[in-house]
């Protein structure tokens, strides 16, 4: 089987591993639970960032997208772009260990977290393009 296609196939696969996270953070904005009176910037703040997050995540993924679509001849820039969107929405997604002590909520969230971790790295590794 081809790189490319290997590749492809890796970041769908990360994609579709992190769509239980994505959702979930999308669930929250409108949770009244995910409100937080005691905040200073206002109760709903909280889910100000989930939305900036949500939003975020969409564009990090238009960005891996359209370097997954240009194929074969992705040029090294375009390739990066890719790299820098997959490895900011990865960082993002393990950045609580380090800020709060919980890298994950729960055994699920960790296994989510894992699985579109090692995908998309692998699926960038492999759409690197050769050098020539």
């Amino acid at each position: 089987m081809k790189r490319e296609t290997l590749g492809r196939a890796a970041i769908l696969a990360g994609a579709l591993a992190a769509a239980p996270s994505v959702w979930q953070t999308v669930r929250h904005i409108t949770d009244p639970t995910y409100r937080a009176p005691e905040v200073r910037h206002g109760e709903g703040h909280v889910q100000y960032h989930l939305a900036r997050e949500a939003l975020i995540t969409t564009g990090a993924f238009g960005a891996i997208g359209s370097a997954v679509s240009a194929g074969a001849d992705r040029s090294p820039a375009l390739w990066r772009a890719m790299a820098c969107a997959a490895g900011g929405f990865v960082a993002a997604m393990w950045s609580g260990g380090p800020t709060t002590g919980v890298w994950a909520p729960n055994r699920k969230a960790l296994g989510v977290h894992v699985a579109s971790t090692s995908a998309l790295v692998a699926g960038v590794a492999l759409l690197r393009p050769r050098r020539s």
